[in-house]
């Protein structure tokens, strides 16, 4: 007669999918320890840097410049655009509105007899609106969705989309640089000099077939003409160079990956899509970060190309400000060697945040998405007042009653 225990099937079968469920526990906790953290609340490297909502009056302001990027994909009554709109009908006399690419997505200005071109009609327009509504100066840039495709064809898009802009606006320096080309363009405004670029021409792989009725027409004639424009002008003169590429980004474009990538990846295709895919889910940010690395991402061999001809430029006469957009986020950085500052404002429509992590560069970074994206969501643009004692004050901006997320002054 056996005196052992004996153990049904049943519990034994228990016990396996017990010691199975807290495997997978311990091995999601091991994985969300090694991925990054986003910020789904504004991050601040330190306390002081959090607002004190400074006040500013219209008479205190010399020159003001907006900045809004990505903002193609516009809901109805886009909130960023609501308070965009806000914020340059203040000193409109005095504000020029930078949009920093991608106006219109996903693939620029299509041909006027395109199925299509209605919806990317609607799209620029949401933004034009802006500009027609308050007299304020408004400027747009490229981004590579507004290439369509690269090459010659891609600035046949561009092209239809200066023009639409131009004629609608009915101004010539509305799209920037002019005439597709790479730039750079040079726009002067009281006591501040605005040098646009076109990064794209750094993105092409025969740039001089692309843009060869251009002045210039490769990244080495870009970065070259961009260096003499920055040792010609005045020391007294502050510089805010734009282009649609950051420098340096803690988002997905720049090789930032975060647990929703990870778990809930199809929410990077449609905001509201949380079906959990652990391990599958992971393989895009492996890929992406590794062989499938995107020519328009941050660590490319075109991108190492790009920062490192920019930052050559801006050697003898570093700029204020490099501002950009193309990644879905909010952020302001330490620019070191490059720039003073180095801000990232790609937050303008709010189906498409990315969300963002933090490195040593960071002063402050937000992209405000979570799994109630479609109430928590908002878009942001920024805000640089030029006053009239000589101080800068940069401000992040952002629908609701506290509006202003982050100000820091650039220069008492």
């Amino acid at each position: 007669m056996s005196t052992g225990i004996f153990i049904s099937p049943q519990k034994r079968n228990c016990r396996s999918q017990y010691g199975l469920l807290m495997l997978l526990f311990l091995l999601l906790f091991i994985f969300l320890s090694l991925v990054g953290c986003s910020h789904t609340k504004p991050y601040y490297r330190s306390d002081d840097l959090k607002p004190t909502y400074v006040s500013v009056e219209k008479e205190q302001i010399k020159t003001r410049i907006l900045l809004i990027g990505d903002a193609g994909e516009p809901q109805k009554n886009e909130p960023g655009l609501a308070k965009l709109l806000e914020w340059s009908s203040f000193v409109p006399e005095k504000t020029t509105v930078l949009f920093l690419g991608d106006n219109i997505y996903p693939k620029g200005m299509p041909e006027e007899s395109a199925a299509n071109r209605h919806d990317a009609e609607r799209r620029i327009m949401a933004q034009i609106n802006v500009i027609q509504k308050n007299g304020a100066e408004g400027i747009f840039i490229p981004g590579n969705h507004d290439w369509a495709v690269n090459n010659i064809s891609g600035r046949a898009a561009l092209k239809r989309e200066a023009d639409f802009v131009d004629m609608v606006l009915d101004g010539e320096e509305n799209f920037l640089p002019e005439n597709e080309c790479p730039g750079p363009a040079v726009v002067d405004l009281e006591d501040v000099r605005l040098i646009v670029l076109d990064t794209h021409v750094w993105y092409e792989d025969e740039p001089e077939n692309v843009f060869r009725d251009c002045q210039c027409s490769t990244p080495e004639s870009v970065s070259e003409k961009l260096g003499q424009i920055m040792r010609e002008t005045p020391s007294n003169t502050k510089i805010i160079v734009v282009g649609h590429h950051p420098l340096v980004s803690y988002g997905p474009r720049g090789g930032h990956f975060f647990w929703k990538d990870h778990l809930f990846p199809l929410t990077r295709l449609v905001h509201w899509l949380w079906i959990p895919m652990p391990v599958i889910g992971s393989l895009y940010p492996l890929a992406r970060s590794t062989f499938l690395k995107d020519r328009n991402d941050i660590g490319s061999p075109y991108y190492t190309k790009m920062k490192n001809q920019i930052a050559r430029a801006f050697s003898e006469n570093k700029p204020l400000i490099y501002a950009a957009g193309h990644d879905h986020t909010l952020q302001v950085l330490e620019g070191g060697s490059v720039a003073d500052y180095l801000l990232v404002s790609g937050a303008g429509s709010q189906d498409k945040l990315y969300d963002v992590g933090d490195g040593k560069e960071t002063l402050f970074a937000h992209s405000h998405t979570g799994f109630m994206a479609e109430l928590q969501t908002a878009t942001k643009p920024m805000a640089i007042d030029f006053l009239n004692d000589g101080r800068i004050l940069l401000r992040t901006v952002e629908p609701g009653e506290n509006e202003v997320l982050f100000e820091l002054w650039l220069s008492h």
